[in-house]
């Protein structure tokens, strides 16, 4: 089974902009709720609304993460394919001259 590392790295950054998205509006208007008394949710819902901000910022971090790792793998296969053909090319400069 072949992965599509390309096709991943872009999942997790989109997952990740969403949950950078979704945390940015509830945290500005956990913050305005704070500063104007509005009381939008119960108790038990802004318990709940705190949790799910806690998921969505693991979330976010490890797609963060799992992107990164993605990102120097293929840096590191990148890397290693340029170091073959550099080692390839003296290989036939030494064998020819």
């Amino acid at each position: 089974m072949v992965l599509d590392l390309k096709r991943i790295e872009k999942t997790s950054i989109l997952l990740a902009f969403i949950c950078i998205l979704i945390l940015a509006l509830t945290g500005i208007i956990a913050i305005a709720d704070g500063l104007y008394k509005w009381d939008i949710l119960s108790d038990q819902l802004e318990q709940f609304a705190i949790l799910a901000m806690l998921f969505l910022g693991i979330v976010l971090l490890a797609c963060i993460i799992l992107s990164i790792l993605i990102s120097l793998s293929r840096i590191a296969n990148n890397l290693a394919r340029i170091a073959d053909k550099t080692e390839n090319l003296n290989h036939n400069r030494n064998e020819n001259g």
